[in-house]
């Protein structure tokens, strides 16, 4: 019997003139919010709580977003994220735990990015261009940098680790960024451009060689606010992401995106 959920990711709530009702929504008992809920923490607190009455689980992991505001300290706004969300019942926060449901194991972490993800694209120039737009200093772009060496190392390490664990037939990896630059490098509006520097990691894709027991089955992500679902190499890319309302790459009719995972 497959284990189903529904993914969902950049929900970006106040950029909307109305909240998304749950109401009716859910089309499993699991759920997967990969990222970019809201600037606003009282929102992302709010959205989680909401989402926590529809479903007996629901695992999140940070975008962004979640961090906009607190970008000078990502340490201290990773631990006051924690803090802000660890009462909310049937919530799990992935970074830094696994979720194992049924045999298939759920494995999250933001991702960030390493300013390099398109080769043709020079990697001194997105960071200042990248500084420049969300007005920071080079301190946050290299705690950017090294958050994304840290978020891969982690996935790699416990994708590692599942490869023992008797209990897990299937992995499900989660991360807000894209994990391959093939998957959004037909967007002429982001191709070759400093924003598809800022828009996935470098890294994550060698995650995949630490799968030596062919466990990994899908990978979900948000960040990228175009469609993707395919598949490569036997896993499948998939995301689900609403977008900022008001603006071209948005879903003003959105509903969570059913997966299952056959076992």
């Amino acid at each position: 019997m497959p284990i189903a959920f529904d993914l969902i990711s950049d929900l970006h709530v106040e950029t909307w003139d109305q909240p998304f009702d749950w109401e009716g929504q859910a089309t499993a008992t699991l759920c997967v919010v990969a990222g970019d809920v809201s600037r606003d923490r009282a929102l992302v607190k709010d959205a989680l709580e909401k989402l926590s009455q529809r479903y007996r689980a629901v695992m999140f992991i940070d975008g962004n977003d979640e961090h906009r505001w607190t970008l000078n300290d990502l340490g201290d706004s990773y631990r006051s994220l924690v803090e802000e969300i660890s009462d909310i019942p049937n919530v799990t926060y992935l970074q830094d735990n696994v979720v194992i449901v049924d045999g298939v194991a759920f494995l999250g972490t933001n991702g960030w990015w390493s300013f390099d993800f398109e080769p043709g694209v020079d990697y001194d120039q997105t960071r200042l261009w990248f500084q420049d737009r969300y007005q920071v200093d080079r301190t946050v772009s290299d705690a950017i940098e090294s958050m994304s060496m840290q978020d891969f190392a982690y996935l790699a390490r416990s994708v590692r680790r599942l490869q023992t664990h008797q209990d897990v037939k299937k992995i499900v990896l989660i991360t807000h960024t894209p994990p391959r630059l093939d998957l959004i490098h037909h967007d002429i509006e982001i191709a070759d451009s400093y924003r598809i520097n800022c828009s996935g990691n470098s890294y994550m894709t060698q995650v995949l060689g630490e799968d030596t027991e062919s466990k990994i089955s899908t990978w979900c992500f948000g960040h990228y606010h175009g469609d993707v679902d395919t598949t490569i190499q036997g896993i499948r890319y998939v995301n689900n992401c609403r977008g900022r309302g008001n603006t071209p790459w948005c879903k003003p009719v959105y509903y969570p995106r059913r997966i299952e995972i056959s076992l």
